[in-house]
């Protein structure tokens, strides 16, 4: 068998773990497997790509990506190259859709085999990423891949939730108790120290993530992780807990309605993100800008007294004509309105507010006067 991840121009490359969930599943059935990542080496032509598989000549080939273009490409590539068992799968990198995509691959391919010289096999009944087991990470490459942790270490990713297949788009948290298995397993196996949680926000349940931590904390692994949180879920408290538990880095997604009107709101996230820097986490901040764009400039000015390490910003355009151009002028202004508030909040965090502010506006007209 063969599974083949072609490249997502979209996005850096990750380890295929969807493919990896597959692999594990057809093992257990005895098959042998090879996982081949495109995106690792990109060729030319999909015929140079394909060349491999001439001789590892598969009975059987999956082949996933997430562009319908490039998989149907591959698919008359694979067809002319004479390989006759070819399916197409569309997936997300990240496997976040694994447990829908593992039921239908499996029952394929086991209609393959049966049609030749296999016997039936137990049907599967995969509901949430619970029912898997541990994705095939023997079979990746993992320290070919670009992730790394905020200290350069190689890092690779788990998974903590997967798609509910009764209700489009909703997200089925993972059990605390097996993504700390799977930790210890990948520890244990690959020696790796420094993890990703991609996808979902970590704060998407209360309950869930104090479990989560809670079991992080008790297993002593002596690993580092970094995960998204929703700003306005964060507290001193559960920051602390997140740092204890391991957190090196958490990126804060931040709402304009949800944070920046809401002065209580903002006192608790500044607190939060002050609390997680004293304990060495990096902090990063995804801001989303919306219309009125009238509005961006004190957000983004309010968004700098957060003391994040890092900022990137996300204009949500109303897709009229120009957008793009628009788009990319307030990205740009937000980054200078951003830079400016920084340097004024560190004289206000040095000086204080009242002599910060005056110390600010006179450094500020000094560098207007050396330039004009």
């Amino acid at each position: 068998m063969a599974l083949i991840a072609l490249p997502d121009k979209s996005s850096r490359p990750i380890p295929p773990l969807t493919l990896a969930y597959i692999a594990t599943l057809l093992e257990q059935r005895r098959h042998i497997v090879r996982i081949y990542d495109l995106a690792l080496d990109p060729e030319p032509s999909l015929s140079a790509a394909f060349q491999p598989l001439r001789s590892f000549r598969p009975q059987v080939l999956v082949v996933a990506g997430h562009q319908p273009e490039t998989l149907s490409a591959a698919v008359d590539a694979l067809h002319q190259d004479h390989h006759q068992h070819v399916l197409p799968v569309q997936m997300s990198r990240s496997g976040l859709d694994a447990n829908l995509i593992c039921n239908g691959v499996i029952q394929w391919i086991d209609r393959q085999r049966n049609g030749s010289d296999g016997a039936p096999q137990a049907m599967l009944d995969v509901q949430s990423l619970n029912d898997l087991p541990f994705p095939a990470r023997h079979l990746l490459s993992l320290e070919s891949y670009d992730l790394r942790a905020v200290g350069g270490e190689l890092q690779t990713i788990v998974l903590i939730a997967g798609l509910d297949p009764q209700s489009s788009g909703a997200i089925m948290l993972r059990s605390p108790m097996q993504i700390v298995a799977e930790l210890r397993s990948v520890s244990e196996e690959f020696g790796l120290r420094h993890y990703s949680f991609p996808d979902v926000s970590i704060t998407t349940d209360h309950a869930w993530l104090v479990e989560l931590l809670t079991r992080l904390c008790d297993a002593q692994l002596n690993i580092s992780w970094e995960a998204s949180a929703d700003a306005d879920q964060l507290s001193e408290a559960l920051s602390g807990h997140m740092a204890r538990a391991g957190c090196e880095a958490m990126t804060l997604h931040l709402r304009a309605a949800s944070v920046f009107e809401s002065v209580d709101v903002r006192s608790r996230v500044r607190q939060a993100v002050t609390t997680a820097r004293e304990q060495g986490v990096f902090v990063r901040a995804h801001v989303r800008l919306e219309p009125p764009y009238e509005a961006v400039a004190h957000l983004v000015d309010v968004a700098a007294t957060f003391n994040v390490d890092d900022v990137r910003f996300e204009v949500v355009n109303t897709g009229a004509a120009g957008d793009a151009s628009d788009s990319s002028q307030v990205t740009k202004l937000a980054r200078q309105i951003y830079d400016a508030g920084r340097d004024r909040q560190r004289f206000i965090n040095r000086f204080g507010p009242a002599l910060g502010n005056l110390i600010w506006k006179l450094s500020g007209q000094r560098t207007s006067d050396s330039s004009s």
